[in-house]
């Protein structure tokens, strides 16, 4: 039985993307992205410093220079933008993502409405919507339109305002536990999975269903 008055969101990275360790997961994609263009760079704090740059634009929206520009300042790569753009789409487009996780999510549209809620750039939105199929979802949050990113307790007031549904009738599955805590603290149910741990995640949505 159909409830409009209630709502599974999920997560993008590491729900439905991977980001699994052995896997071909976003890590090992940035990795050999920022090597592509500098086989030299120092890979401490690699990953760190990436998603750094990424939080930051997000939130500075169209201030200053633009994120290729950001990310080709802060690992000194040598490459034209044409070339960066071009390499970025043909190695994130081989990340791979959770088939089962995305076929599950469609199938919960004939019980709740249901959402994705990610913090990514607009780079990244060609990338999600093939993954998914964003039409089939009721919501769609994404921090480069939101101008915010998890687990900032502003993104979880816009979701709060945009579905008009109470809090205890939401549920938020993510794979970082920080990204979860405010929606905790507002009254949401919350799932810390990752895309893999499908059993897991079923399991809390339906009981959040048949509540």
């Amino acid at each position: 039985m159909y409830n409009a008055n209630k709502i599974v969101i999920f997560d993008w990275g590491g729900v439905i993307e991977s980001h699994r360790e052995g896997e071909y997961s976003l890590n090992t994609a940035i990795t050999n992205f920022i090597k592509h263009f500098n086989n030299k760079v120092n890979e401490n704090n690699l990953i760190e410093r990436y998603f750094d740059v990424c939080t930051r634009k997000v939130e500075e929206g169209n201030k200053e220079n633009t994120w290729f520009d950001k990310i080709r300042n802060e690992f000194n790569l040598q490459c034209s933008e044409d070339d960066f753009y071009k390499f970025y789409e043909e190695e994130f487009n081989r990340i791979e993502y959770y088939k089962d996780v995305v076929e599950y999510a469609h199938s919960l549209k004939s019980k709740c409405k249901i959402g994705i809620l990610s913090n990514l750039g607009k780079v990244d939105i060609a990338r999600l919507d093939k993954q998914v199929d964003l039409k089939v979802f009721d919501y769609v949050w994404l921090s480069c339109e939101l101008k915010c990113s998890k687990p900032n307790e502003k993104v979880y007031k816009i979701v709060e305002k945009d579905c008009n549904i109470s809090p205890n009738n939401i549920l938020f599955i993510d794979d970082v536990q920080k990204n979860l805590e405010p929606a905790k603290e507002r009254g949401w149910n919350t799932c810390n999975a990752y895309g893999y741990e499908l059993d897991k995640i079923r399991n809390s949505v339906e009981k959040f269903i048949n509540e």
